[in-house]
């Protein structure tokens, strides 16, 4: 049987593994974070920030104090050694330069973060032809609401299940902006399912935005006008798309 260890500075976190683990009878060790995994069967525990700061061989499974019940039972399903994976999911921190990361039977596979929201279901469906699963679940943070609820639209017409996470649990203790880190912990913290297609609300701040943005990308050539920002903040333009279209049309006049 593979070897389980728990490898975290949170002596909080460390206690409460310690408990749910000798509450099922399952052997495992403690280890200093700063002691390298050789074995790659070995699965471990640790925080999320801690498994991207100090990576090693092995599979590493992200752990809160949130989710220490769902991340036992990924460590007891890793340790029956069953060869096809089974859970593929795949956690997202919204915002205008999106964090991606993704966990397979539970154990931490990969994190990155995207240019644009319009790279997000791309990359998505990228990890879907290059993984082995039978069940996809993706989890959402509840930041950043105009882009969380165009992901979630972009999703549900995709038929992805898909859950809304509280991030309250999951910043604590976060570096800014660091949006890997924060999308691998709303991977491992379970979160309300979505059914329905959101009504998409832009406020003036958010048109103003875009607008902001449409200069940056555009070397400060083109600014959009505030019904194509419009457009692109209902997710129905990307901004590129829009850029395009100003053009065009400043060029007519």
């Amino acid at each position: 049987m593979a070897r389980l260890v728990i490898r975290t500075e949170d002596f909080q976190l460390s206690f409460k593994l310690i408990e749910e683990l000798r509450s099922r009878n399952i052997k495992f060790e403690v280890i200093d974070i700063h002691n390298e995994i050789v074995n790659r069967s070995t699965i471990w525990f640790s925080s999320p920030t801690e498994i991207l700061e100090h990576p090693t061989a092995g599979k590493s499974i992200p752990v809160s104090l949130d989710s220490i019940e769902s991340a036992v039972y990924s460590a007891i399903f890793l340790l029956r050694g069953i060869e096809n994976s089974v859970f593929l999911t795949i956690g997202i921190d919204p915002g205008p330069y999106p964090g991606l990361a993704w966990l397979v039977d539970g154990a931490f596979i990969g994190v990155s973060q995207l240019a644009s929201v319009a790279e997000l279901v791309p990359e998505i469906e990228k990890l879907i032809r290059s993984l082995e699963f039978q069940t996809m679940l993706i989890r959402i943070g509840d930041g950043a609401p105009l882009i969380r609820d165009q992901i979630i639209n972009y999703c549900i017409a995709k038929n992805w299940v898909i859950e809304q996470v509280n991030e309250s649990k999951t910043s604590s203790g976060l570096v800014r902006n660091n949006h890997a880190i924060s999308a691998l912990r709303i991977a491992a913290n379970s979160g309300q399912r979505i059914l329905q297609i959101r009504e998409l609300r832009p406020k003036h701040g958010d048109v103003k935005y875009i607008q902001t943005q449409s200069r940056k990308m555009s070397n400060g050539q083109i600014t959009i006008s505030q019904q194509l920002a419009l457009l692109v903040a209902k997710g129905e333009l990307t901004m590129q798309e829009a850029i395009i279209e100003q053009s065009s049309y400043s060029s007519e006049e």
